[in-house]
């Protein structure tokens, strides 16, 4: 018995060195790759940065990570949240379609929806698709609904388009453009219509005149322009000119 117990001793004495050996050879290799290492550098496909409680918070790639707490690409959670307020089984069809993926930095609310997004590409809106891909940043409400954003769009013609808009529930509020049509201004949204203060082409796709002008203009519900100020002109005048 007393061998024994004295075996087990050496035993146990043999493991506690071998431990400590191969702990002190594991530090002595992280701290060379670490001296010698380009320590400015971090690579990686995709990062996931969670809070206190383990809740995705951040996901940053190109394209970003799938991540288990965001609505966007949960169904039950979208059938849930927002599928009831914007048209049920229809709204679900048309989701569908929605593109979620984004390069660059998405942050999410506890609750996990999309709260801001930074990225050279953006995802859709959860109310549509876009007409354009973007780069630039856009800003939701605790719902996941966009309230705004800044961008820089390329078209199917391989032309530019930048704006910065803010947005309410009822939808785009107030925007500031450069469109690839010559158009650029401000344009105000309201209950009956809009108000367009800037330089348009004619025809153009936002001030609904079918004249070249710079000035300001009011288009109501139905697209036609009521009301038209030009600078140039310096006189008043009331339009019926359809969109």
């Amino acid at each position: 018995m007393q061998t024994e117990l004295h075996s087990l001793q050496r035993q146990v004495t043999w493991l506690k060195g071998y431990a400590l050996t191969s702990s002190l050879l594991m530090l002595a290799f992280i701290l060379f790759s670490l001296t010698t290492a380009n320590k400015s550098v971090i690579r990686a496909q995709g990062i996931v940065i969670e809070d206190a409680q383990g809740r995705d918070r951040i996901l940053i790639g190109a394209p970003i990570p799938a991540s288990r707490s965001r609505v966007r690409t949960n169904l039950q959670r979208v059938a849930k949240e927002w599928a009831p307020k914007l048209g049920g089984k229809k709204y679900m069809d048309w989701y569908a379609g929605y593109d979620h993926s984004a390069n660059g930095i998405v942050f999410l609310n506890e609750q996990g929806f999309d709260k801001v997004v930074v990225g050279e590409t953006m995802p859709d809106p959860n109310t549509g698709r876009r007409q354009v891909r973007s780069a630039g940043m856009t800003f939701n409400d605790d719902q996941g609904f966009e309230r705004g954003g800044v961008g820089v769009s390329v078209t199917a013609e391989g032309k530019t388009r930048g704006a910065f808009g803010l947005d309410d529930e009822q939808g785009e509020a107030i925007h500031m453009f450069v469109l690839e049509d010559g158009t650029r201004g401000l344009r105000v949204g309201h209950d009956d219509g809009y108000l367009f203060l800037g330089k348009a082409v004619p025809h153009s796709m936002i001030a609904g005149s079918d004249k070249a002008m710079t000035g300001a203009l009011a288009v109501d519900r139905t697209g036609q322009v009521i009301w038209q100020q030009s600078m140039l002109a310096q006189s008043s005048q009331p339009h019926s000119t359809p969109r």
